[in-house]
């Protein structure tokens, strides 16, 4: 296992002291032993240049990265002991599984023999469970099947680092999930310290120890997947983590007494002092809720904002689903349950309680309130226990 350390680092692409392009600006990330790591944000963020200089493929500009304490920016790629698996698989057509499997074993100076090579080949062949593929040829796989001998060839050399460039990208959606999942069992049981490129938020959220968010090629957050989910750092955190998206509205809000008074268009509601480690010193605020957090009035009054939602549009999802409509407040998207008798044109009253009400400054973006998972001390139900 190794410990990553990214100390201020850059990467510039064309010249420093003129117009290059700034891919990662000024970036620190600790990734301790054995942790996955997952780099998430949108296409041109700079997450796929940050793990390339983690690999060694691209050399930083300025600043440190460490594996173990030691700085290994002059150090090549074939000299890091990693393994990285890509998006396109890139296996060798011409070999057999068997042969892909093993030919970095073959190549390096490791002292093994051939049986012993194809001891481990057949090894790591059943622990990815396509032991009887081993005779067959790229081209007579499945995309999945394909992934798995990727995935093998990274995992037989026993590497110290993991570094997986969007390596579900070509796949359907149920096969991402189950490879997703597979690679995260993986990992956990192998111990080897992962540093993973996605820009699919819900795959971050499943797979990761850490989420990096980086955007225009600068770290955003760096949290476990609640920290990110629950408290975002920023408004573009919260924005970006998330399905369906966040709704954000204009407020204002001030002090009274033991609560922080919000006023929004047709709206106004209290939340508690006790529910806030922030001092708020500004008048303008964007106020979020989730989708998820809404619920309808009718079940359960709560004393967070209530409005009137005309709908526009019910999308089913199984036993829930997402409601788009029109209220006072502005565009709504709520996710809920008991849902079959909604329909186009129908009035929804939602709400959503205080604790789950998120708080950004209007200027500068930065959180002031995140979501916070408590029981409520009144001893009333949460929107995380009322029927939606």
């Amino acid at each position: 296992m190794t410990h990553i350390e990214l100390d201020g680092v850059t990467k510039v692409f064309g010249d420093p002291e003129k117009e290059g392009i700034v891919a990662v600006n000024d970036l620190d990330i600790d990734v301790p032993d054995g942790e996955f790591l997952v780099l998430l944000g949108p296409s041109g963020c700079g997450k796929t240049t940050t793990l390339r200089m983690i690999g060694g493929l691209e050399e930083p500009t300025d600043g440190e990265v460490r594996f173990d304490g030691t700085v290994v920016n002059d150090v090549k790629a074939r000299n890091r002991d990693v393994a990285m698996v890509f998006q396109d698989f890139a296996l060798y057509p011409h070999m057999t599984v068997g042969e892909n499997l093993g030919f970095g074993l073959r190549r390096e100076d490791n002292d093994m023999t051939g049986d012993e090579i194809d001891a481990r080949v057949r090894e790591v062949a059943e622990m990815l469970e396509i032991e009887e593929l081993l005779n067959n040829k790229p081209a007579q796989l499945s995309g999945g099947q394909k992934q798995r001998v990727a995935l093998g060839r990274a995992i037989i050399r026993e590497p110290r680092l993991f570094l997986f460039d969007e390596p579900l990208a070509n796949l359907d959606a149920q096969l991402r999930k189950t490879m997703r999942t597979e690679i995260d069992e993986l990992q956990s049981e192998v111990g080897i310290t992962s540093a993973y490129v996605t820009h699919n938020q819900e795959e971050a959220m499943t797979i990761a120890d850490k989420i990096a968010v980086l955007n225009e090629g600068q770290l955003q957050q760096l949290g476990t997947p609640d920290q990110v989910f629950n408290e975002p750092a920023n408004l573009f955190v919260a924005q970006f983590v998330g399905s369906p998206d966040m709704n954000l509205f204009d407020a204002t809000i001030g002090e009274q007494g033991d609560a922080y008074r919000v006023d929004m268009e047709s709206a106004s509601f209290d939340i508690p002092k006790r529910l806030v480690d922030t001092e708020i010193t500004t008048d303008d605020v964007l106020v979020g809720f989730r989708p998820q957090d809404l619920y309808q009035r009718r079940n359960h009054a709560l004393d967070g904002p209530a409005f009137d939602t005309d709908i526009r549009v019910v999308e089913p999802i199984g036993t829930e689903a997402i409601v788009h409509g029109s209220s006072a407040l502005g565009d709504v998207t709520a996710t809920v349950g008991n849902f079959h008798d909604l329909s186009s044109g129908d009035e929804l009253s939602l709400t959503i309680a205080p604790e789950h009400v998120y708080l950004f400054d209007a200027e500068t973006g930065e959180l002031l309130k995140g979501r916070l998972v408590v029981e409520r001390t009144d001893g009333s139900a949460t929107a995380d226990s009322v029927e939606a």
